[in-house]
């Protein structure tokens, strides 16, 4: 007769019960989606965990693209058997704040979770901020969002992406970075759309003088010193014709282009009751808007906004989901 043991049921740390519960799960994705997690762990350098966005996707944080350091991206992967796209969102933070985790907030992580739902893969990446070292202004952060891009174009495969499409998108500082990468010279041929939210017409701000009426940036920073201060931080002193040239997205729109979706809230009354720059309409107001809807009507390039769907819906629409 074959003995019964009895083992004793010591008490098991939380701690570790939840990296159990988190390699058993991912063990389990591995074997349904048919990938090796290996070779995903090894290209991006971190363990692959559970994502905060949904409990059934898997979540890799704090992957470098570079070698600047804000050059790290997280991705949530919800079905690498066969994604339906990419999304790659950047923060706001008029380029001095914000943080590539801020997709968790409340006011974001319901719309990053339809796209979950619907297949797509999630990038949310950092990149440099004015003041990070070695920086040159704006274009810096600009270029680290065109090597977020190229670093994921390079793991395409790997990622099961195949031919799908990329949609850049973002707030605020993160949509000019988005509108930058898919509007300068069609580098990108993979990207399908743009969203950008609460975006600027253009990082040369001269050409904000064709947006508000009666501004003049040089006579404005002699009245603001704060305007002056934000002026040369954003170019870390004057900038040059060539600078300005390459910096301004809004003149390189044509009908080769991917479609645009834009939202901009804010009023178009620059100076306060209290005689202040109200820096929410310098750099959210609906004229913003209209300036680059005018741009894309003249080259022949398609754009929404929320007057024709929701964002979402956008997205879906761009990657042929809907």
């Amino acid at each position: 007769m074959n003995k019964i043991y009895k083992y004793p049921n010591p008490k098991i740390n939380p701690k570790y019960l939840f990296v159990f519960i988190i390699t058993f799960f991912i063990g389990c994705r591995n074997e349904e989606n048919n990938y090796n997690l290996k070779d995903l762990e090894l290209e991006f350098g971190v363990k692959a965990s559970v994502s905060r966005i949904d409990d059934n996707s898997i979540f890799f944080e704090n992957v470098e693209y570079g070698e600047k350091s804000r050059n790290k991206l997280d991705i949530h992967i919800p079905d690498l058997v066969s994604p339906k796209g990419l999304l790659i969102f950047f923060h706001g933070g008029a380029f001095v704040e914000g943080d590539k985790s801020d997709i968790f907030e409340e006011y974001l992580s319901n719309i990053f979770l339809k796209f979950v739902n619907e297949g797509i893969i999630i990038v949310s990446a950092n990149y440099s901020f004015l003041d990070s070292y070695g920086s040159k202004g704006v274009l810096t952060s600009l270029e680290d969002g065109k090597n977020v891009v190229s670093f994921l174009e390079q793991n395409r495969n790997l990622l099961n992406l195949n031919d799908k499409d990329i949609i850049l998108s973002g707030v605020s500082a993160g949509a000019g970075i988005s509108l930058w990468n898919g509007l300068r010279d069609n580098k990108f041929e993979s990207i399908s759309g743009i969203l950008a939210i609460e975006a600027q017409s253009s990082y040369n701000v001269y050409t904000w003088e064709k947006v508000f009426k009666g501004f003049n940036i040089d006579e404005m920073r002699k009245l603001y010193s704060e305007l002056d201060e934000i002026y040369l931080n954003l170019y870390k002193g004057k900038p040059d014709g060539k600078l300005l040239e390459m910096l301004d997205y809004s003149s390189m729109i044509d009908k080769m282009d991917p479609p645009f979706y834009i939202s901009n809230r804010a009023g178009k009354d620059l100076i306060n009751s209290n005689n202040e720059i109200d820096f929410d309409v310098l750099y959210h107001s609906f004229l913003h808007a209209d300036y680059l809807r005018k741009k894309a009507i003249d080259a022949n390039l398609k754009f929404s906004g929320v007057y024709q769907e929701t964002p979402e819906n956008f997205v879906l629409r761009m990657l042929g989901i809907k």
